[in-house]
This record gives C-alpha cells, sequence and structure tokens, in this order.
C-alpha cells in the first residue's frame, strides 16, 4: 500500500469514492452500519484542499483505497458545514483553551473504500496527514454528524475527544479534536 499526497488522476477517483458514500445516497440501514458522508466536494475543490494543506491517499496497485482531506480554518471557513464549527471555536474548549488560541486544522473528509474498513488504515491515514502537516499545527478538528457512530467510533479510537455538539439544517454534529 501507497499513502502520499493525490496528484492528478486521483482526484476522479476520490469523487468517485466519495459519490458511493455519501448520505444522500446510501440506505438509512446501510449508513448507520458503515458510516457515510454528510456532503460532497468536486474534483476541484479536492485539488484546491490538497493545495491549501493536503489530501493524503491510500492506494494499492493504482485503486484508491481511502481518502483523507486536510484543511486550513480560513479555507474551511468557504464551506458551510466546516464553518458552523469554526464560528463556535471562541467558546469551545479543549484542555481548558478556547479552540480559537489553538493553531488548528480541519480534517475532512474521510473516506475508505468499504471492503477495508475496520483494516487499520484510518490510523495510516492520519498518521501519514500528521507527518505532512507544517510543524506550527498543534491542533486537529473534524466534526462528524451525530448519527454517523461508526465515524465518531473509529475517530475515538485514535484518540479525538468530543469537544462540541452544535446545530446545522436539519443534522446535529460533533467537533472532535486531537492535539498535535
Amino acid at each position: 500500500m501507497e499513502f502520499r499526497k493525490a496528484i492528478g488522476d486521483d482526484y476522479a477517483k476520490i469523487v468517485e469514492l466519495q459519490n458511493r458514500n455519501l448520505a444522500s445516497v446510501l440506505s438509512s440501514e446501510a449508513a448507520k452500519a458503515d458510516g457515510f458522508l454528510s456532503g460532497s466536494f468536486n474534483a476541484e475543490q479536492f485539488a484546491a484542499m490538497n493545495s491549501d494543506l493536503a489530501v493524503v491517499v491510500c492506494l494499492e496497485q493504482e485503486r484508491l483505497l481511502g481518502f483523507l482531506c486536510a484543511s486550513t480554518i480560513e479555507f474551511s471557513k468557504e464551506y458551510a458545514i466546516p464553518a458552523a464549527m469554526i464560528k463556535r471555536y471562541e467558546s469551545c474548549l479543549y484542555a481548558g483553551i478556547a479552540l480559537s488560541e489553538y493553531n488548528s486544522c480541519v480534517c475532512g473528509p474521510v473516506c475508505i473504500e468499504k471492503s477495508q474498513r475496520g483494516l487499520g488504515l484510518l490510523a495510516k491515514l492520519y498518521q501519514s496527514l500528521f507527518e505532512l502537516l507544517p510543524e506550527k499545527y498543534n491542533l486537529a478538528a473534524v466534526l462528524i454528524a451525530l448519527n454517523n457512530h461508526r465515524s465518531l467510533v473509529a475517530h475515538q479510537k485514535l484518540g479525538f475527544e468530543t469537544v462540541d455538539r452544535f446545530p446545522f439544517n436539519q443534522a446535529e454534529f460533533h467537533t472532535l479534536v486531537k492535539a498535535l
């Protein structure tokens, strides 16, 4: 398996994997059991995220097994759900300090091919991402839909801690953070 930043042809594969795992296309049973993505991006937006900070991919012989995105706070403010999370940073505490006081990045979306879930790829994607991040970052934040139990548990196993819960449209989201 190869872990690296996304390049050229990767973006079409990322969009394809994303589109198969959107909450809007999965049955509610499948979404509950296997996790889901709440929002979607196009290839150009993934490329922009990669330029902003990083999109890490896991490949096995050209087959995309998973991806993990990370972006700066400024970049993330351009998108509705992360902007709603970031808006709450001043009143959200981690280790007694407001999230707005950290040099943080926003991680996500993250998606792993269904057949590869539970095999440790999420941890390896995060490890690869954290190795690529500039040293100035000291906190990673992620938002997860309240009803996305699989993703919530997977992130908690990696040491992410829930620090907030917020509404967006007709859904509820958790904000989880991990010190870097």
